[in-house]
């Protein structure tokens, strides 16, 4: 089940990176990081180690927003057993290189036993440097908006 995973993830992270240049021009302009991060729940005690590696488009539209779909795998410290895939949509407001945004996330388990939660809101914000982009991000379930369920951050390495 390891390498079907991760077969499966190296194949859509393939045809995400390789798009024909006409198609990304028909859109506009895009930057496209690979990510790394960590996540906790609201104990903020990273207990398990929980770790995320995916990747993120982001479509500027206009001056001030950006479209950004992500596609994360979340692990369970090194155990690849079981594994989270994580796809998210955000639109965000962008001030220089400061962003700030939200949109829907909805995790799915790769596993012995398939299941997805009901989607959830996920707010972020950060800060967009040439080539790296850090972030820090809240996924929200929509029971019950005003806790936090999930506390995270990340480094991607754009072009």
């Amino acid at each position: 089940m390891k390498r079907k995973n991760l077969t499966i993830f190296l194949t859509l992270l393939l045809v995400l990176v390789v798009l024909p240049s006409s198609e990304v021009s028909a859109i506009g302009p895009l930057d496209i990081y690979f990510q790394g991060g960590v996540i906790t729940d609201d104990s903020m005690s990273f207990s398990p180690l929980l770790w995320s590696a995916g990747l993120n488009l982001d479509f500027k539209i206009g001056n001030m927003l950006m479209l950004s779909p992500e596609l994360n795998l979340v692990v369970n410290e090194f155990d690849f057993d079981t594994i989270l895939l994580e796809p998210a949509l955000t639109v965000n407001f962008r001030l220089v290189n400061f962003f700030a945004g939200a949109g829907l996330t909805k995790f799915f388990v790769l596993g012995d036993d398939f299941w997805a939660n009901k989607f959830s809101l996920k707010v972020h914000g950060g800060l967009k440097l040439i080539g790296l982009k850090l972030r820090v991000y809240m996924v929200i379930p929509f029971d019950d908006l005003f806790k936090p369920a999930i506390y995270g951050g990340t480094v991607g390495f754009g072009f």
